[in-house]
């Protein structure tokens, strides 16, 4: 696929390759790479991992050893670059290559291949350190261990090319998300060019003076703010886990352009905090049901945070993963800050209570399903378990 053709796709049918190198040194001029690791992204979701340690051709320093874990005697008997130079090849034709400093790892690639006397690829190139530094303006250091602890990745092979690929990856998908979301960010292109734009500067708006007065004195604590126009309707509701740090990003020079809107036609800002994320998060949906903010379109979905919900109008319900929330009478359990951790919490209940799993079409054939038959479930279809079933769920 040519680089242009690669550029219209959307971020979600682009294929990306996530590269990670670990080097004898610093400058790719004088030292070789001594491991290699490479993972894709489709989709967005890693779907495809290649890793392989290369012998340089001559010593590793001890810093370097000491860094990586990586010693001569791990490499000697490593294929050298030009022995899988065509395996990398291939794994990365057709991808956008992607790293977090791009520039350090793709010098490195350049060099090998410009040695083992192959054509240098023509991928388009992506950094994930820039994306960084423009998404999280006011995060101290936008190292790939500093920018993860911000987002709660982590990295359990550090230093090492395979982990920090893996891990590079799983920030990719991140700010992709993040990209969407506030910026409306959709195809390659788009990403391509948000990565060479100017850094995020602070406030910099020439915004209302009551509203400025407003944005001074905004703590870092969870909670809910509401904008309000010159006639004192709330035009806008939002919820955050820090007021500080979101409100603040409304007035980047680089907000979204739904965030611009918002803030030129506001006059007025509050906030009211509440004790945790969730009690914004319940208060949010709530506020929007009854007020219908004019900004406020639709009661959302909250991207990587679930519930577990039971649907009361069902007599025998199953319990439901969703990260959608309403009041609408059901019980929702959480809030999980991963489908991952949901799932886990899901799987103990219904294998401790034996509630049913099957779908409202195969319960209402009324058949016991293999489930029941090794009691994984108290088969509620069967009319002789559906008080016990009942029961059962009320201790949930």
């Amino acid at each position: 696929m040519h680089n242009e053709e690669l550029s219209e796709l959307n971020v979600e049918d682009a294929e990306f390759c996530v590269v990670d190198v670990e080097t004898t040194g610093l400058s790719a001029t004088y030292n070789g790479v001594i491991e290699i690791g490479l993972v894709k992204v489709s989709k967005l979701k890693i779907t495809e991992k290649y890793h392989s340690l290369i012998n340089p051709g001559r010593e590793i320093p001890y810093f370097i050893t000491q860094l990586t874990g990586i010693s001569g005697e791990d490499v000697y008997d490593a294929p050298f670059f030009g022995d899988i130079v065509d395996e990398i090849s291939d794994f990365i034709s057709g991808t956008v290559l992607t790293a977090h400093n791009f520039p350090f790892d793709s010098s490195f690639l350049r060099k090998e291949f410009r040695y083992c006397g192959k054509d240098l690829f023509k991928n388009p190139g992506l950094c994930t350190l820039k994306i960084s530094r423009r998404l999280f303006p006011n995060l101290k250091s936008k190292s790939l261990g500093s920018v993860c602890r911000h987002l709660n990745l982590h990295n359990s092979n550090e230093h090492r090319a395979l982990g920090d690929a893996e891990t590079t990856a799983k920030l990719l998908i991140k700010l992709i998300k993040e990209l969407k979301k506030k910026h409306e960010l959709r195809s390659v292109k788009q990403l391509l060019e948000f990565q060479s734009a100017p850094k995020a500067r602070s406030i910099e708006k020439r915004i209302k003076k009551s509203l400025a007065e407003d944005v001074s004195f905004i703590p870092d604590v969870p909670g809910i703010y509401y904008f309000l126009n010159s006639k004192n309707e709330i035009i806008y509701i939002g919820k955050a886990k820090s007021l500080k740090s979101r409100l603040r990003s409304y007035f980047m020079l680089n907000s979204p352009r739904k965030a611009k809107k918002i803030v030129g036609g506001a006059s007025r800002l509050k906030i009211q905090v509440t004790n945790s994320e969730l009690t914004a998060l319940l208060m949010e949906a709530e506020l929007i049901k009854v007020i219908n903010p004019k900004h406020n379109t639709q009661l959302k979905t909250y991207g990587n945070k679930y519930f577990l919900k039971i649907n009361k109008q069902h007599p025998f319900p199953y319990v439901d993963l969703t990260n959608y929330f309403d009041f609408d009478g059901d019980d929702y359990f959480g809030l999980f800050i991963s489908r991952k951790k949901a799932e886990t919490v899901l799987e103990m209940i219904t294998k401790a209570f034996g509630l049913r799993e099957c779908s409202d079409g195969e319960f209402n054939k009324g058949k016991a399903c293999f489930l029941a038959e090794i009691d994984r479930c108290t088969a509620p279809c069967t009319n002789g378990n559906n008080s016990l079933y009942g029961d059962e769920l009320n201790k949930v």
